[in-house]
């Protein structure tokens, strides 16, 4: 698996071959999609009031060990990120 660094940087260097005048929102938007393909994503540092709020009423109910509610909760929260601004 690459690097997020190298992640970027193939993202970059393929999404723009200009020599003058590049288009960074091409870039950029290479990048959130490379990042996305391999299997990232990028989130505020804190959630919103609207994305806690669509986490506590998504949430599975019953008794869930620690590690299982947990991953459940940052599932939750990131594919949901971008839904709750």
């Amino acid at each position: 698996m690459a690097t997020l660094q190298e992640t970027i940087a193939q993202a970059i260097k393929s999404a723009d071959r200009s020599l003058f005048n590049e288009d960074y929102l091409k870039q950029a938007s290479a990048v959130l999609m490379a990042l996305r393909k391999a299997g990232w994503e990028i989130v505020p540092q804190k959630p919103s009031e609207g994305l806690v709020d669509f986490a506590c009423d998504n949430l599975p109910f019953g008794r869930l060990k620690q590690q299982d509610f947990v991953r459940e909760l940052y599932v939750t929260l990131v594919e949901n990120a971008r839904r709750f601004p």
